[in-house]
């Protein structure tokens, strides 16, 4: 007898019953939802017999919700969670719905039902973790709000860094005097700073 398959101390069903479990449990509990019969009372059954958290059959069904398939083997990881990256086409999809991620995970689930035979699609979780992986904050943005929403994550105007004293740049600012800075892009320090007397006649 495998460990997976005896009987829990307190006469509970083995862990390997519980996990086989799952699926009908969360499929009744949907049923029930349909018809706006479910109630707390249901999901803390349902959670004491499969040794679970109640928050964790209330996480299945969100998920089974909005991903059909999840809703056979709640709580596993798919295969596809594993391997979905951002393509091409979800980039597309991303500027087509302006960054909606809910619209383009719905069109995900429409393309991928329309394939024959059906494929899976990923889940909604797994669409936020693959975009926060695979896109930079200013990618993210920009898809939503455009050139400008990116530029405030992004660096602007950037420059190869050069060798030392390739390259020397000055800047100067009025005040009481002008003061003028030389530095190298590549050095850490200010090479020099000249001061001089104002050219216009300072507050008496």
């Amino acid at each position: 007898m495998k460990d997976g398959d005896a009987i829990r101390p307190d006469g509970g069903l083995p862990a390997a019953s519980r996990t086989a479990l799952r699926g009908p449990a969360v499929r009744r509990l949907l049923a029930l939802r349909a018809g706006k019969k479910l109630t707390a009372l249901h999901v803390r059954v349902a959670a004491d017999a499969l040794g679970v958290s109640e928050r964790t059959v209330w996480r299945w069904l969100a998920t089974a919700q909005s991903d059909e398939t999840a809703a056979a083997n709640p709580g596993a990881r798919s295969r596809v969670d594993a391997r979905f990256t951002v393509t091409p086409e979800v980039r597309g999809l991303l500027a087509l719905w302006n960054g909606n991620v809910r619209a383009v995970h719905r069109e995900l689930v429409l393309r991928a039902a329309r394939q024959s035979p059906p494929a899976n699609a990923p889940s909604l979780t797994t669409l936020h973790r693959a975009l926060r992986r695979d896109l930079t904050p200013g990618e993210r943005a920009g898809l939503a709000g455009g050139e400008r929403a990116a530029r405030r994550h992004d660096v602007f105007l950037a420059r190869p860094r050069p060798w030392r004293n390739q390259v020397w740049e000055t800047d100067h600012m009025q005040a009481r005097c002008w003061s003028t800075s030389t530095a190298s892009p590549a050095g850490r320090g200010v090479a020099g700073v000249g001061a001089g007397r104002a050219a216009f006649r300072g507050p008496a």
